[in-house]
C-alpha cells in the first residue's frame, strides 16, 4: 500500500466523531473516491467555516446501496457513522458530512473539485500511480452508471457532463481490454437549460462477453446493478 503524505488537522468535532484519515491508499479508499466523483459534491463557504461533502442518489432504487455498501465503507475507511436518509425535500437519498479535514483530504490528495464538477473532474493521479483505477471506476459506475438490456443483450452505460473526464475513463477501460461505443459533445434537447439543450458525453459497453469482462476486471457492489445482472 502507498503511504499518503499530508498535514491535515482534525477539529474538535472531527475527533468527537472519531474521524480518522487513512495514511495508506487502499482499494476501499479508491472506490469511495470514485463514488464521490459520481454522486458527490463538495461545498466550501470559508466565511462561515462551512465545509461539506454531499453524496446522494435515487431515493427509491439506491437505498440499499447507501445503507448496506456506503455507510459500512465510510465506517471502515474513516471510522465515522454517516447519517443516511432522504435529502433535498425527499427527492434524493444519501448523506452530508461536515468536516474541513475530510474536505481537504479529498480535494488535495484526490483532486476532487469544489463546487460544480463540470470540466473539473479527472481520475486522480495518485490512483493512476498505484493501479487502483478499476476500484475507482467501480465506485464511479456504482454511483453513476446504468445497466439496460436490449433484446437480452446487456449494456453498461456511463455518461458525464465532463468530456475530458469521460475520455479519461474510456482510455483506462481500453487499456483493460474493453471495446465500446463512445460519443462526445452530443446535443440533447433539454428545456431546463438556457441554450435549450445539454451536451452528453457517453460510453456504451454492450454484450454478454463485455459484461463478463467487466465483472472479472472491475465488478459492481451496487445491489441495484447486481440485481439487474442476476435477473
Amino acid at each position: 500500500m502507498m503511504v499518503l503524505q499530508f498535514d491535515i488537522k482534525l477539529s474538535r468535532k472531527d475527533k468527537i466523531k472519531g474521524l480518522k484519515l487513512p495514511n495508506k491508499l487502499s482499494k476501499e479508499l479508491a472506490y469511495l473516491t470514485g463514488v464521490l466523483a459520481g454522486d458527490g459534491n463538495i461545498f466550501i463557504r470559508k466565511q462561515k467555516n462551512d465545509y461539506r461533502i454531499k453524496c446522494v442518489g435515487d431515493p427509491v432504487t439506491e437505498i440499499e446501496f447507501y445503507d448496506h455498501v456506503l455507510k459500512p465503507l465510510f465506517k471502515q475507511v474513516f471510522n465515522i457513522e454517516v447519517d443516511v436518509k432522504k435529502q433535498d425535500s425527499r427527492k434524493t437519498y444519501g448523506f452530508y458530512i461536515y468536516s474541513k479535514a475530510l474536505v481537504e483530504y479529498f480535494t488535495t490528495l484526490f483532486e476532487l473539485p469544489i463546487g460544480r464538477k463540470q470540466d473539473k473532474l479527472k481520475i486522480p493521479q495518485i490512483i493512476k500511480q498505484k493501479n487502483l483505477i478499476p476500484d475507482f471506476i467501480k465506485g464511479l459506475a456504482d454511483a453513476d452508471f446504468g445497466i439496460t438490456y436490449n433484446k437480452n443483450s446487456p449494456r453498461i452505460i456511463g455518461s458525464s457532463s465532463s468530456k475530458e473526464f469521460m475520455k479519461d475513463v474510456a482510455k483506462e477501460l481500453k487499456k483493460i481490454g474493453f471495446k465500446f461505443y463512445e460519443v462526445y459533445d452530443y446535443k440533447r434537447i433539454d428545456s431546463r437549460f438556457k441554450k435549450g439543450y445539454s451536451l452528453i458525453n457517453r460510453i456504451e459497453i454492450t454484450g454478454k462477453s463485455k459484461l463478463a469482462l467487466w465483472m472479472d476486471k472491475i465488478g459492481f457492489l451496487s445491489p441495484k446493478h447486481l440485481k439487474k445482472i442476476k435477473i
